[in-house]
């Protein structure tokens, strides 16, 4: 059984689109896709339909930690529902059964894949910008974009913003703690944006760059962390000596 989305004509094609759907995939002898991806508690798989392709992100495991995982699936959908119609961010056409996530599918490559091979590096980042912004518009972090497999490079090199599990949404004033946690993801998800771009290479930023950049305390404690295991583990020596084959 699909669940229906909410108002609006963007909502009606979502709906319709998932009605047909899901008729096919009720239908259909196997209800397993082309894997694309898992985490600790849910996979991604790709469906080829009549009616489009899409990916179905399923909860894993068994028990309560597959029951933990549907309630994240769950939540992650209102997130999807809070930022349809924003630019670079794959269409969500709602929920099978209360606990399987239908979502467009980009044609294309992870930007951990991919980005050797970007034509227009600073374009590619202004639009992924755009799109960073506006998820933030309207209430919502990210907070998990220094995950290069959270963002595809889709046809004409457009970037598209995937994955919104750990997601912050901003609530009513209210909500002191709500709200806190969504401003320093939004910090997080600029961080991040610039740690991308200037692939950690942070000591002299453009002026235009280097005001978006305030690092968390978390992240400076991550960063120390880093820097002294390095220096243990004498990782840049090695680098430099034994370099990766390319």
């Amino acid at each position: 059984m699909a669940t229906g989305v909410g108002p609006g004509a963007d909502a009606s094609n979502a709906a319709a689109g998932l009605e047909r759907f899901a008729a096919w995939y009720a239908a259909a002898p196997n209800k397993t896709g082309i894997p694309l991806g898992r985490g600790y508690q849910a996979k991604a798989e790709l469906f080829d339909s009549p009616a489009g392709r899409f990916v179905l992100k399923k909860a894993r495991g068994i028990s309560l930690w597959r029951l933990l995982g549907e309630i994240s699936i769950r939540r992650e959908y209102e997130v999807y529902r809070r930022i349809r119609g924003v630019p670079g961010v794959p269409r969500c056409l709602g929920l099978l059964d209360e606990r399987i996530l239908v979502i467009e599918y980009i044609d294309g490559a992870t930007f951990r894949q991919y980005e050797q091979q970007l034509k227009d590096w600073d374009a590619f980042f202004a639009k992924l910008f755009e799109t960073i912004q506006g998820v933030h518009a309207v209430g919502v972090a990210h907070g998990d974009l220094k995950r290069k497999d959270n963002i595809l490079v889709g046809p004409g090199e457009q970037p598209y913003i995937v994955d919104f599990g750990v997601a912050s949404v901003a609530k009513p004033a209210t909500t002191i703690w709500a709200n806190a946690m969504f401003r320093w993801m939004r910090q997080y998800d600029y961080n991040a944006w610039v740690k991308l771009k200037y692939r950690r290479r942070l000591d002299d930023l453009p002026a235009a760059d280097a005001g978006l950049y305030r690092p968390t305390w978390m992240e400076r404690i991550a960063r120390t962390i880093r820097v002294v295991w390095q220096k243990l583990t004498l990782r840049r020596l090695r680098r430099r000596v034994w370099p990766r084959n390319p």
